[in-house]
């Protein structure tokens, strides 16, 4: 399979990289960054990285670098807080729905008749209902997305997610029946593999889940046609 990876400098997108050239039915992976990846990863002969600064727009000329693509790894996001207004924070996450519309209309068709996958990682505590009363993370977990831990136990990212792109995803998805289809992850405390002894001594009690394990999964799920829409964390760590 042909895929597309976005979020490669990040935690979980980095680690979705090395799963990828691990995994021998992953033939190609096509890395969309706003800027260049190590070496080792960008030699690698099942990489190829293309530099693309607008995530808000995906040109014909770029559609035609990426045609041939049957699928989609993405893992572009962050914390409300990391943002300088909720308004910001929405419009990085609804990067992925603008991407999905791309693919949807673009790349899709062009599968014959084989359904593109979307796997987009979110996050624990996903809230579908805008209106909903939430009473803790409200922003994140209606916007998206990604609440750290760092500043508490260095290496451990809790994620809670909002439910909104999710049912933006779901509602092109069901609209795109036929040549579309999407999984959402829902990981809890994402842990580095990375990460000394003690960080992960204290994985049991977040119920965390390693980037490495969740980029496989994410992987998994990326070729499984019959996977569900929504994965949450203990489903995850028995994956």
């Amino acid at each position: 399979m042909k895929v597309i990876i976005t979020g490669a400098t990040g935690l979980v997108g980095s680690a979705v990289v090395r799963q990828c050239i691990a995994n021998s039915a992953i033939t190609s992976a096509l890395i969309l960054t706003r800027k260049p990846l190590p070496r080792d990863i960008s030699d690698n002969p099942k990489i190829t990285v293309i530099i693309h600064e607008d995530f808000g727009s995906y040109p014909p000329e770029l559609l035609t670098q990426l045609r041939g693509a049957e699928g989609c790894i993405w893992t572009i996001g962050g914390p409300a807080y990391r943002f300088p207004d909720v308004e910001t924070c929405k419009k990085v996450h609804d990067f992925a729905l603008v991407a999905a519309n791309a693919f949807a209309n673009t790349l899709a068709p062009a599968l014959n008749g084989k359904k593109f996958k979307f796997v987009f990682c979110s996050g624990l505590g996903a809230e579908w209902d805008q209106t909903k009363p939430l009473w803790f993370l409200k922003d994140t977990r209606r916007i998206k997305v990604r609440h750290s831990f760092a500043t508490f136990v260095p290496g451990i990212r809790l994620i809670t997610v909002q439910g909104y792109v999710e049912k933006q995803l779901a509602a092109i998805a069901d609209n795109e029946r036929g040549v579309f289809a999407v999984s959402c992850v829902r990981p809890s405390a994402i842990l580095s593999s990375r990460a000394n002894i003690l960080v992960k001594l204290c994985a049991p009690i977040v119920v965390g889940i390693e980037d490495d394990h969740l980029a496989r999964v994410m992987v998994k799920v990326l070729l499984d046609e019959n996977s569900e829409r929504i994965i949450k964390n203990d489903e995850l760590l028995r994956m």
